[in-house]
């Protein structure tokens, strides 16, 4: 499981809950914190707690299907992308975002 250093864990379970669709899963204090969505899970550890700075992580989502919608939710939601929808040569199709700590979170699906 990917674990993503963030500055605050509320802020971060909001964004990944509200924004994103993740479901919390476990939380331990302000410290640290797993969400998922479908098979995906993700760690976020306060950066007091790990000691990597923030904008340090990147992690990457492999769906089975759907990510077309994905990205078409996310961009009417003014996320920041950094890697538009495409497919690459290696029999991918995907996009990238950041989180409000400027991790990077990389969704991919094959073709």
């Amino acid at each position: 499981m990917p674990v993503l250093p963030i500055r605050d864990l509320g802020r971060a379970i909001d964004f990944y809950t509200e924004s994103l669709g993740f479901i919390l899963t476990f939380r331990n204090g302000s410290s640290f914190a797993i969400v998922a969505r479908g098979g995906v899970q993700l760690g976020l550890q306060a950066v007091a707690c790990s000691g990597i700075p923030s904008g340090c992580g990147r992690c990457y989502c492999k769906l089975s299907s759907g990510i077309e919608a994905l990205y078409s939710d996310y961009c009417s939601r003014n996320f920041k992308i950094l890697h538009e929808l495409r497919d690459e040569s290696y029999g991918m199709r995907e996009f990238m975002i950041s989180d409000p700590d400027q991790n990077e979170i990389n969704f991919g699906q094959p073709i």
